[in-house]
């Protein structure tokens, strides 16, 4: 499973559903991604992918489609202490 396909998933089943229509670059904050559910986003990418999300990590372009999320948690977990 690749990473947006794990993040699609994630959201999905755990914020609110993702149809047919959104596709990768989809703008996921049209989609119904606001603030509230944008915290409950942090939480789940940090326990399902091991990663700290700090507020600097906030930023709309870490989270606006599924490739740029793909993109941040690639990043945050290369950037991890092994």
């Amino acid at each position: 499973m690749t990473t947006t396909e794990a993040l699609r998933d994630l959201i999905d089943s755990g914020l609110f559903p993702l149809d047919s229509s959104v596709t990768d670059s989809t703008d996921l904050y049209s989609e119904g991604l606001d603030s509230m559910a944008l915290m409950q986003l942090i939480l789940l990418l940090e326990r399902e992918f091991g990663i700290a999300i700090t507020p600097d990590d906030l930023g709309w372009e870490n989270f606006a489609t599924l490739v740029d999320m793909a993109a941040f948690v690639l990043r945050k977990q290369t950037a991890s202490p092994s």
